[in-house]
């Protein structure tokens, strides 16, 4: 489904992005504000940092974006609220910081010497990154960043540092239309509440290699999505939350921005398996598999029926009908110190034709 993304891309991103399960393409994966991971009810990976890029190439992602803002002296950093406090904690004893601080109205020394990073790793409560540091680790581990960015000097930066192979992502029409002055990177506009037929019309003013992004699940059907696609442009699923993004993957958005979105097959074997054919699956019945998981792992689900099913896959819940078999549905998601935890429930009288669950090793 990525095919149509920029000549520009294909060493950067298309032998590297989308993988092919059961012969069906799937979107190219992004991991929304680096591959960040919870130990518990804290980061051990926080959002927005170096070891968050590291930590998408452990897992096989090709890209990962990040949320640039200057600080009160013009410094820019990665950093996705306006205040740090969700995602830092005092330096010096490492506490909760208790009154707002908001990054621009700080200067850069003040929040990179009082704050660190929240981590279960005392190795990576690390001050508050840098726009050049991060970019430096995306050149050192081959991740393309998608500047979430209306700071122009932003994509100015990564063109000096990236050429062409970065994504600039806003809402903002006049700021994306700088990161084309300077580049010819992959542009994906938040068109809002505009209809298909008016984000075509400003993806054209924008030009080159570009498409639409949206969080919208209610607005982003079928129909939306082929108008766009048809016009000749990407089409982007941002966050969207279970079961909407399974839906959105199976109308065909080009592009998943996802917590937790992984199909990144390419060179790897599953470590386990789990098969059933033909399977009669009585109303209320259930059939489920929580195999002994390494640390770092994912699994995918591919699973072809006839009836209605309910399915639960890392915690997420989706509930699908099929009125006829022969078009698989395809669910992927990364894991972080836990099993899968997949159970399909028939919710009528249903047929499984076929259930391939596998396991993948990502330390």
């Amino acid at each position: 489904m990525i095919r149509r993304i920029s000549a520009l891309f294909l060493g950067a991103l298309l032998a590297l992005s989308c993988s092919q399960v059961e012969d069906v393409d799937l979107p190219m994966a992004v991991a929304h504000r680096g591959c960040w991971l919870k130990d518990g009810e804290e980061f051990y990976i926080n959002e927005n940092c170096p070891a968050g890029v590291k930590m998408a190439a452990q897992y096989g992602y090709p890209a990962i974006e990040c949320d640039v803002k200057y600080t009160l002296d013009s410094v820019m950093v990665i950093m996705h609220d306006a205040t740090i406090n969700r995602t830092m904690r005092n330096a010096s004893d490492y506490s909760v910081i208790e009154e707002p601080v908001k990054v621009t109205e700080h200067t850069f020394e003040e929040l990179r010497t009082k704050y660190v990073l929240a981590s279960t790793d005392p190795a990576l409560r690390v001050p508050i990154p840098t726009l050049k540091e991060e970019l430096e680790a995306c050149r050192e581990y081959g991740i393309v960043p998608m500047l979430h960015s209306a700071v122009v000097e932003s994509y100015k930066l990564a063109h000096e540092m990236l050429g062409d192979k970065f994504v600039a992502f806003d809402v903002s029409q006049a700021a994306l239309q700088h990161a084309r002055d300077y580049s010819r990177c992959l542009i994906l506009l938040d068109p809002g509440k505009d209809p298909a037929p008016r984000t075509i019309e400003r993806l054209k003013e924008l030009g080159g290699t570009c498409g639409m992004s949206t969080m919208k699940h209610d607005m982003l059907d079928a129909e939306y999505i082929k108008t766009v696609k048809d016009a000749g442009f990407e089409v982007q699923a941002s966050i969207f939350p279970a079961p909407h993004e399974q839906r959105a993957l199976t109308d065909g958005v080009t592009i998943e921005l996802s917590d937790f979105y992984w199909h990144q097959t390419e060179g790897r074997k599953p470590v386990d398996v789990f098969r059933k054919f033909k399977m009669r699956l009585p109303e209320g019945q259930s059939v489920e598999w929580n195999p002994e998981t390494p640390e770092f792992a994912s699994a995918i689900l591919t699973l072809d029926f006839v009836g209605t099913i309910e399915v639960t896959l890392n915690g997420r819940v989706y509930t699908l009908t099929h009125e006829a078999a022969g078009k698989p549905e395809i669910f992927g998601t990364r894991l972080y110190k836990t099993a899968p935890g997949l159970k399909v429930r028939a919710l009528v009288n249903s047929e499984v034709k076929s259930l391939k669950a596998e396991l993948y090793d990502c330390s």
